[in-house]
């Protein structure tokens, strides 16, 4: 999921700048005072560590990993973003798209006609765009070759399925069977995806800003151009709706409201990213 290092940094290589611990079959003691479940996902900034305990759910680590850069780069005047990424071939126009998850961010990202940086996790830095991962994490949920060819041709040796059936003989995946969980998915390298950019870093400046939302119940039109201070006001509200195998417990559409699209993730409060991305979207226009 993350960037793999090259052989000259791995010969280099000294102390980590921070560590994920993932004992994710071990439960947690919930007996613990604060302790709830027997679930705990634990980040300690100044420590520099991540812990897992009771949860397989590979995302975990990713969000993570979220959530430290969400802490650091603002600091550094530097916009993290909950979002995919992707750059034209011939104007090398940059578009980001903005949403939860199961609003469409890795699927609109994936295509065909244009070269992809990423598909979730990025920062908008003083000089362009970089991607934080170095693969992706696609939902499998009826996944079709016809429908997302680019996700379906990019699992194969390297990729990692998560959560999904397959028949034991065959070793034929059923993507649309859903026993186990709504939410499957498959981690695979940016290099399976044939027009993906690696190193995953673009210096021009978005020129397009998405923010996708999945409205299960017509709130707002199907497409709206915003002026800057109307991407501030829905970037914070965040509005969406939860949909089947974007988190346990879910089964029909259910209206939530996410800050900047990735409330668990925050570090600072929402009006600190939400005029980063204000001042970003104004200076780069």
């Amino acid at each position: 999921m993350l960037v793999m290092p090259t052989p000259e940094q791995l010969k280099d290589f000294g102390n980590p700048d921070f560590i994920i611990y993932n004992a994710g079959c071990f439960p947690a003691n919930r007996f613990t005072s604060g302790m709830t479940s027997s679930t705990s996902v634990c980040v300690h900034f100044q420590r520099r560590e991540m812990v897992i305990l009771g949860t397989e759910y590979a995302g975990e680590m990713k969000k993570g990993i979220l959530t430290l850069m969400m802490y650091a780069m603002p600091m550094k005047m530097q916009l993290p973003l909950h979002s995919s990424c992707n750059v034209g071939r011939e104007n090398k126009d940059v578009t980001l798209f903005f949403g939860l998850s199961g609003t469409g961010k890795t699927t609109l990202s994936a295509d065909v006609k244009r070269d992809l940086l990423g598909d979730d996790e990025h920062v908008w830095s003083d000089t362009g765009v970089f991607n934080v991962e170095g693969g992706c994490y696609a939902k499998a949920i009826d996944l079709t070759h016809e429908n997302e060819p680019e996700i379906f041709d990019a699992i194969r040796f390297g990729a990692v399925l998560e959560n999904v059936v397959f028949d034991a003989s065959t070793r034929v995946v059923d993507y649309h069977d859903t026993s186990v969980t709504e939410n499957t998915r498959c981690a695979y390298p940016l290099s399976h995806i044939p027009n993906s950019i690696i190193p995953a870093v673009v210096d021009n400046h978005p020129s397009n800003v998405v923010l996708l939302c999945c409205d299960a119940f017509g709130v707002l039109p199907p497409v709206s151009v915003l002026d800057p201070d109307q991407v501030q006001y829905y970037f914070i509200s965040g509005y969406t709706a939860k949909v089947a195998g974007t988190e346990q417990g879910i089964t029909e559409p259910t209206a939530t409201f996410s800050a900047c699209f990735g409330a668990p993730f925050l570090v600072w409060h929402p009006v600190v990213y939400a005029e980063m991305l204000s001042h970003k979207i104004q200076k780069h226009k």
